[in-house]
């Protein structure tokens, strides 16, 4: 539990503790009669909540956000792109160091970089799919959300040489309903394992690179991002961060492969989606 503490930056840890303070603080009222006679409707709420907005719960809505039975196997994923100036440079990089990896990518910005979406799998990477546009698609119905998946996947299709396996909702948000639909449509649902922060305006190469170091295990799915939603502020800190800490992280034994992959190694420990 220590290294997911340890990636939050100390705005969200500030967050979290007053969030718990708060809460703690109301203890007293969860005691009265009155409270009791809501306390299912409350409790199942609540669990809805942490299955929609904590992709690694999995009460209802089974996300692979992390491998088991697995001794060095790892992978990196990236959400966002794809990005004319970051994607070709890890690419570069990771085609240096022997790895692979997921891209979670934006269906709008893959239409204007073919390109780069036809390069990411010539080069033996994955090719996954993160929604037509960044929309927090847990607040559309689920006609939007239907036919806004299926949009964005006829786009990818149109440029990919290979059926695309994965969806990664944006913020790893998505009800039930959505989730049920997705198994129906043949997606597997993506979590991850870490995240480091990697999108905030102020943060460091150094941050990042000492969160990725802190945090990774065998088995565990990291999340990085080589875009940002909608806004044009490049990666730069990522990517400088990610060169200095791809070479030790395969120094340290551990093999970043793509999302499936390690999905195949790992299958007979995992339920089913």
């Amino acid at each position: 539990m220590f290294r997911f503490w340890y990636v939050l930056p100390p705005k969200i840890k500030k967050r979290f503790l007053l969030v718990l303070g708060a809460g703690l603080s109301s203890c007293p009222i969860f005691l009265k009669p009155a409270f009791r006679r809501t306390a299912p409707w409350f409790i199942g709420s609540s669990l809805l909540a942490l299955d929609t907005f904590v992709p690694q719960v999995n009460i209802l809505s089974k996300s692979f956000w992390r491998a088991k039975n697995v001794t060095q196997e790892i992978a990196i994923t990236f959400d966002d792109g794809p990005d004319a100036e970051i994607t070709p440079k890890l690419l570069d990089l990771l085609a240096q160091e022997k790895a692979k990896a997921t891209f979670f990518v934006l269906a709008k910005r893959a239409k204007r970089l073919p390109e780069l979406i036809q390069r990411i799998e010539k080069e033996g990477h994955e090719l996954a799919f993160h929604g037509l546009d960044h929309q927090k698609i847990w607040k559309l119905s689920l006609k939007k959300f239907s036919r806004q998946i299926e949009q964005g996947l006829a786009i990818l299709e149109s440029i990919s040489s290979k059926p695309i396996i994965w969806y990664r909702p944006p913020h790893g948000f998505i009800r039930f309903d959505q989730y049920l639909w997705l198994r129906k449509k043949g997606l597997r649902l993506a979590g991850w394992t870490i995240g480091v922060w990697d999108t905030d305006e102020n943060v460091t190469a150094q941050e990042i690179s000492e969160r990725i170091l802190a945090s990774l295990r065998p088995g565990d799915i990291l999340l990085l991002h080589d875009g940002v939603a909608d806004r044009l502020r490049p990666q730069t800190a990522m990517l400088k961060a990610f060169k200095k800490t791809l070479p030790v992280i395969k120094k340290q034994g551990l093999k970043p492969l793509t999302l499936s992959s390690l999905w195949r190694i790992s299958q007979g420990g995992i339920s089913a989606f």
